[in-house]
């Protein structure tokens, strides 16, 4: 690019002319406090009084002349004028107002009185908009006397018929500056630009149901939305939702990992309200529903609206029972020319604690080993495939046997065991398996347009290291959306959106603390030691290597690179749409949204794969004469490649008219909707697996599926009993397909800028109900009702009141089974399988309930917002659900050959408060503070559910998530009475008595201990601002609800071949030790441990139930803006640097050290039952530090 570089005495003589054009500019501002009214404001609080003494009044306190005639001025005139901290331009509009006379300042001091000439009727126009050119809808437009004359539309625009004598106009918006405006003449479009007063203070005044926008004064639904700055600047992650985190009151956020039950409700809103259909939220995306939202970039989001209670979510029907989170992507600019902006940053998140399980370390894992090792009980014989204990054969045991056999002496045994006591491989584990984290993202995007086309297009990259070795994850991204108004009548736009992932992973083992600590991956030298001992005894692996000629020996580190997973993800999602207005208030919307993803999931294991070997040997016979060729009937080269093809298509059409009008100066505002939406979603996958694979030949090896479904017999190793079976998996195939076609309406009705009612009606009808009519509609509806009561006459001086909005809803919305698990009608499935004559057949996959009918949600919400001193505002919400006829597993008649069936099983109930504060603290030039907090609590209850049978028992009862008359995901205890003399553990009853009998206990022994469901969650964010410096904190906080804690779960069996819970080595040992610990005594015979107690008395004791609460330091965020001056000499409008910190513990109840974050609050996700207590998993992206910036060009 040219440029000119100016000379020395040039630039001398632009500094003189900036210096003089600041102290022009400095002098005019000082003129324009001294001349103009805006420049002096004054206050006066006056009854019944004449024109004249007003006028004295303002000269007194002004310094002001006026100069009129007494011959015509109604100096005699009587007024009220009550005014406070007003510009004078605004007093004498209001005392003039209806006098016939206005007024003219003609110098510095003096102001003249004139009789207005009587003209017709000027009708203003205009349009309200932000400092980015977004319309703003809902704002007021009052006279300088403050009585509301109109608001503005949609589009931000307003009409006034008949300003009468005003010759000026006062715009307010809640969170901006209010400004005066002067009428112009009748052809001009008033243009006011409103400035934000504090970001703290923006409320939520224009939402989206994703069907229509609305101001927010027009409806009485329940809507929240986040703080849009506080959400761009998370740079911890790049998803939508966990951006989120804190900023919604009411949306939890659920990290930890737990059983499917509980990890199936990561995201709820307003609490749980289903239990075995979905529970998340509904989704929507630029007015279409979409089941993951992981492929949008929050970059290219541009607002995002939380529909809460009937009234702003039964819009979308029988699908919003869980809440509805609507996204809005950004769109272009119309008249705001082409800007250019760049966002990117680097997450670096380092490495998981691999130390966080309390595990034994390698001393006295050893030490335990010795303490428990029984030959007699568990024979070196024993230790085979198939047999009564596990084939593996670690060294530590090895030497133990070698000793009891009298291989080798005692003090050999004892040195050999010193060396592994004294060894720790948790050093080579974090440079071999794990590596440190990074998340990294660059957005580039463009928006820009005119009064015709306007346009915003981003390219995106993000690139993921996980922590583990070999994974990597790449997403690029196209984005772009069109505005097109072609007359004003029509117009249309189109959204296009592609995403492609590509992720890759290894044959990563993930090992940490629970690995056996001693056992060392690489020697001195750097080579990698082989762990055969892992699978097979060395004896039995070299039997089995013999007769098959197939080597069995297996390297941790050297399968690293013998496993390839690939996954290639393409997703397309394009809305498009018109709006016809053929006339003034009547719109026409049709809109078409077609969504796509096609997934590639192929995974190779070569055949040098110890899983690839293993599986051969399961079909393989021994020859028959020593040195004769085994018989093999899998093929003895190349890999086994799986391949899993998804395909899901879903496509939206929605037309709908409305009809928006408002009579008599804004008295009288109407909006009237109705519509049609017909939806698909169809899931298709084909999966394969091929044997013998050569991926550079792309060849594969013949294989008679049937005979080997059928099984072979006397194999080297076989994987079912003495046979090997091989199910054909070659090929399979599935459909998912939903479809629904839906009607709705809905009304609003505001009465002089106050009263508003609305109305809302949809009928959904679903194909999993079949071809009956009654069953497939589910119609729902909700109505409520708003008052603004702050513009009432009797709060209309209340100075310090600024809004006051009482509403009330109520409604009913529903939910459908999960596709493909529930109809009213038999699902057949055709599938290749040996049990039919030919090969081929169907069965029944899912069984007809013709009883099964919608779940039904009723909600109620009561809900007050305000704003005080022009600095505090805030909104509370109390909501009230009932939800019946819920979806779940019913038991049957055994003899139908199934269970039980998916059907509607009860009745829940959720109840809670919602709080959300904003304040602006401190607002001055150099510096400001704001504070947002919110706060959620909800409590569940189960009214009602159908068993086959009732509770009976304390065991029974203790591993129950749901049961009638507590909280969904409950924690029910026994009341632990510690240990006896013989190291066994004792429970309370309810009559005080102390028992270990193992089916002693009844429901009336137990305790309920809490949910695992936070009852209270929110956030606190503070915001400073200081010069070009800015700060924030972010803090989320769950409260009120329990996990399980990680307990020791080996009490019997006589061998240690896995690290162990480090309170193993404080349990029971001898008499006496009952008083000091209540670690239940380890029992070598299993069965003996099982006939003469309950370990589960002390896993699931109430002492391992602890409180979950936590408050996290989510992120703070430093940042600065670079000087204008420095940026102006490379053309750039704005660069902001950021640093930011996440994810750091403040506080946490429990004792024990467990992020509940991190904590399987069951066990069912890493525990094979359901009665071993809680599970530690290890805690990712803590304590992360990212380096962003944003540039706009």
């Amino acid at each position: 690019m040219w440029a000119y570089q100016p000379d020395p005495l040039f630039r001398k003589i632009i500094k003189i002319m900036k210096l003089t054009c600041f102290l022009l500019l400095a002098g005019l501002l000082h003129l324009s406090a001294a001349v103009f009214p805006q420049g002096k404001k004054i206050s006066l609080n006056l009854k019944k009084t004449t024109l004249e003494t007003v006028i004295k009044d303002i000269e007194t306190k002004t310094g002001y002349s006026f100069l009129y005639s007494n011959n015509n001025f109604p100096s005699a005139k009587m007024v009220n004028i009550r005014a406070v901290d007003r510009p004078v331009a605004e007093i004498l509009d209001m005392v003039l107002k209806g006098s016939g006379f206005t007024y003219k300042f003609i110098n510095d001091n003096l102001i003249t009185f004139t009789k207005v000439e009587i003209q017709a009727a000027v009708p203003v126009r205009g349009k309200v908009t932000d400092e980015q050119g977004l319309p703003l809808a809902g704002a007021s437009i009052k006279g300088p006397d403050g009585k509301i004359l109109a608001q503005t539309d949609i589009d931000g625009l307003f009409f006034i018929n008949d300003p009468g004598s005003n010759t000026s106009l006062l715009v307010s918006y809640i969170g901006y500056i209010e400004q005066s405006v002067a009428i112009g003449n009748a052809n001009t479009l008033i243009k006011v630009v409103l400035r934000q007063q504090s970001e703290a203070l923006k409320s939520v005044s224009v939402v989206s149901t994703g069907i229509q926008t609305l101001s927010k004064e027009r409806s009485a639904g329940s809507f929240a939305k986040p703080d849009m700055k506080v959400f761009a600047a998370r740079t911890g992650s790049m998803n939508v939702i966990q951006r989120l985190d804190g900023l919604i009151p009411g949306l939890t956020i659920n990290n930890a990992p737990g059983d499917p039950a509980y990890s199936s409700s990561q995201v709820l809103v307003r609490g749980v309200t289903t239990i075995n259909a979905a529970r998340g939220p509904l989704y929507v995306v630029d007015g279409f529903p979409i089941s993951d939202i992981s492929s949008i970039n929050p970059n290219d989001v541009e607002d995002v609206t939380v529909l809460k209670d009937a009234t702003a979510a039964s819009v979308w029907g029988a699908r919003a029972s869980n809440g509805v989170i609507v996204i809005t992507t950004r769109r272009g600019r119309a008249g705001s020319g082409l800007d250019i902006e760049y966002d990117g940053f680097v997450n670096l998140r380092g490495m998981p604690d691999l130390n966080y399980a309390r595990t034994l370390s390698s001393s006295q894992f050893i030490q335990a080993a010795r303490e428990i090792f029984n030959p007699t009980l568990n024979p070196l014989t024993a230790i085979v495939p198939n047999g009564s204990l596990s084939p593996t054969l670690p060294p530590h045991e090895q030497i133990l046997y070698n000793l009891n056999s009298g291989a080798i002496t005692t003090a050999a045994a004892n040195a050999q065991l010193d060396v592994l006591a004294g060894t720790n491989n948790l050093d080579q584990i974090k440079d071999i398996w794990y590596r440190n984290s990074m998340l990294t993202n660059h957005t580039l995007s463009m928006r820009g347009g005119g009064e015709r086309y306007n346009v915003y297009a981003s390219l995106a990259y993000t690139g993921s290291k996980s922590n583990l070795v070999g994974e990597k994850n790449n997403s690029y991204k196209i984005n772009a959306r069109q505005d097109m108004q072609f007359n004003k009548v029509l117009s249309a736009y189109l959204i296009t959106d592609l995403t492609n992932n590509i992720r890759s992973s290894q044959n990563n083992i993930a090992p940490d603390s629970r690995f056996i600590p001693y056992a060392l991956f690489e020697d001195g030298a750097g080579n990698s030691i082989p762990m055969s001992w892992l699978n097979l005894a060395d004896g039995v692996r070299k039997n089995y290597e013999t007769l098959s000629q197939v080597s069995l020996a297996y390297n941790p580190v050297d399968e690293l690179g013998l496993r390839d997973n690939k996954v290639d993800e393409l997703i397309n999602r394009i809305v498009a749409g018109v709006t016809i207005k053929p006339y003034k208030g009547i719109k026409f919307e049709g809109v078409y949204g077609y969504y796509k993803s096609n997934l590639k999931n192929t995974t190779f294991l070569d055949q040098n794969n110890y899983s690839v070997r293993r599986e051969l040997t399961a079909f393989t016979v021994a020859p028959v004469a020593a040195g004769g060729v085994p018989t093999y009937y899998l093929p003895v080269t190349g890999g086994r490649q799986t391949n899993l093809n998804q395909n899901q298509r879903n496509w939206n059409v929605r037309n709908q008219l409305s009809y928006d009008k408002s009579w008599n100066n804004q008295k009288h505002q109407l909006t009237v909707l109705a519509g049609q939406e017909i939806q698909n979603q169809l899931t298709v996958v084909n999966a394969s697996t091929v044997r013998g694979y050569n991926p550079d030949l792309l060849t594969f090896g013949s294989i008679d599926y049937k005979a080997l479904n059928a099984g072979i017999a006397n194999t080297v190793y076989p994987n079912s009993g003495t046979r090997g079976v091989l199910a054909d998996n070659s090929f399979s195939a599935s459909e998912l397909e939903n479809r629904v076609v839906s009607y709705y309406a809905n009304v609003g009705y505001t009465f002089n800028n106050k009263y508003t009612i609305n109305g809302n009606w949809r009928l959904d009808q679903s194909s999993l109900f079949g071809k009956d009519k009654s069953a497939q509609d589910r119609p729902v509806g909700s109505g409520g009702l708003s008052w603004y009561a702050s513009r009432e006459d009797f709060l209309k001086n209340v100075n310090w009141l600024n809004r006051l909005i009482l509403r009330g809803t109520y409604g009913i919305t529903g939910l459908s089974p999960i596709i493909g698990t529930a109809a009213s009608y038999d699902i057949v499935i055709a599938e290749a399988n040996s049990i039919f004559p030919d090969g081929k057949g169907v069965r029944i996959g899912t069984p007809a309930n013709r009883r099964l009918s919608w779940e039904s949600t009723k909600t109620l919400n009561l809900g007050l917002d305000f704003t005080v001193f022009n600095r505090i505002s805030a909104s509370v919400d109390l909501y009230r659900k009932n939800t019946d006829n819920l979806i779940g597993y019913l038991p049957v008649n055994p003899f139908t050959g199934y269970t039980s069936i998916t059907g509607n099983m009860g009745e829940i109930t959720n109840k809670g408060v919602e709080l959300s504060l904003s304040s602006q603290n401190i607002s001055t030039e150099k510096f400001g503070w704001s504070t947002l907090f919110n706060m959620a609590y909800n409590k569940n209850n189960i009214k009602s559910l159908s068993y086959a049978a009732p509770i009976s028992t304390g065991n029974a009862l203790v591993s129950q998530n749901y049961l009638a008359g507590y909280s969904a995901f409950s924690v029910f205890a026994y009341r632990y009475a510690g240990l006896d003399n013989v190291g066994d553990p004792q429970v309370y009853r309810a009559d005080g008595s102390v028992t270990k009998a193992i089916n002693a206990t009844t429901p009336a022994d137990i305790v309920y201990k809490g949910t695992y469901q936070p009852v209270w969650s929110g956030g606190l964010t503070n915001v400073f601002r200081y010069g070009a410096f800015g700060l924030s904190a972010n803090v989320v906080y769950n409260l009120g609800h329990v996990m399980r804690r990680d307990v020791t779960t080996l009490f019997s069996g006589g061998r240690l071949i896995a690290n162990e819970n480090q309170e193993f080595a404080d349990r029971w040992k001898v008499a006496g030790d009952e008083r000091n610990t209540n670690i239940p005594a380890f029992i070598a015979a299993s069965g003996t441990s099982a006939s003469q107690r309950n370990v589960g008395y002390y896993t699931m004791a109430d002492i391992n139930v602890l409180d979950a609460s936590f408050i996290k330091l989510r992120d703070v965020t430093l940042s600065y803006e670079l000087p204008k001056s420095l940026l102006s000499k490379i053309n750039v409008k704005g660069i902001t640097l950021r640093a930011q910190l996440s994810n750091v513990m403040l506080w946490k109840a429990n004792s024990y050290g467990i992020d509940p974050e991190f904590q399987d609050p069951t066990g069912l996700a890493t525990n094979s039952a359901s009665t071993l207590g809680g599970a530690r998993t290890l805690p990712v992206n803590q304590h992360t530090v990212s380096f962003g910036a944003h540039v706009n060009f």
